[in-house]
């Protein structure tokens, strides 16, 4: 098509920004680990080690280059599927619908596993790959999902959330609680909005309205995931 999405030029910049961050954040963890060998095998989030919650990100930048080129074989096959999933919250809500924790952790594991002895360098090296593979896209390549293909303009915010909390949480683990840390402006603007999409879909507008204007704290347990 010789037309972007009428959002792309904002979507592509808030997946960078976040990407960026993820880079920079775990670059930062394997200087520290330079001085302390275990610091990869500390507690990252849950069960999670620092470096299975890496490897679990980095699955936010692996997927891209997986279902655009499962929608691209399947296309050159002439089976051409219709797009199923039209936003980025219809997305979460089929993802989660499909998916098990254990089978979520299980994948983060074995992510983890392929990043080597080295992880802030393989995730480097991803990163300048799929980033480069983005700025060659025009918003309305197909990526086939396990939850129904999707258009990459609606599939790519879903990422930059996953990159933008999960850096947050990488920066939990090391001690950098969530007051002090500085989350790029386009990410945590995209990933903010994905957040309120879904609970606006699910009915729970009111109580993250109401918190994130001061009026009362969130439910305990609260979350849109």
């Amino acid at each position: 098509m010789s037309e972007t999405p009428r959002d792309w030029p904002e979507i592509v910049p808030a997946f960078e920004a976040a990407t960026r961050w993820f880079v920079s954040v775990t670059a930062g963890i394997a200087e520290r680990a330079a001085g302390e060998s275990d610091v990869w095998a500390q507690v990252g989030l849950g069960e999670w080690t620092v470096r299975d919650l890496v490897g679990h990100t980095s699955r936010a930048l692996l997927t891209i280059e997986t279902y655009l080129d499962l929608a691209a074989d399947k296309d050159a096959a002439g089976t051409i599927a219709p797009v199923e999933v039209i936003s980025p919250a219809a997305y979460f809500e089929r993802a989660l619908a499909a998916g098990t924790p254990e089978l979520i952790a299980q994948r983060g594991r074995e992510t983890a596993a392929t990043l080597g002895a080295r992880p802030a360098t393989a995730v480097a090296a991803l990163a300048a790959r799929v980033l480069a593979r983005v700025a060659a896209l025009d918003g309305y390549e197909p990526a086939d999902t396990p939850a129904g293909r999707i258009r990459i303009a609606e599939y790519l915010p879903s990422r930059t959330l996953e990159l933008t909390v999960h850096t947050s949480d990488l920066l939990q683990s090391q001690g950098v609680p969530a007051a002090e840390q500085t989350v790029p402006e386009a990410a945590a603007a995209a990933t903010l909005q994905v957040l309120a999409d879904l609970a606006a879909r699910q009915g729970v507008a009111a109580p993250l309205l109401r918190a994130a204007t001061g009026r009362a704290p969130l439910p305990a347990g609260f979350t849109v995931l």
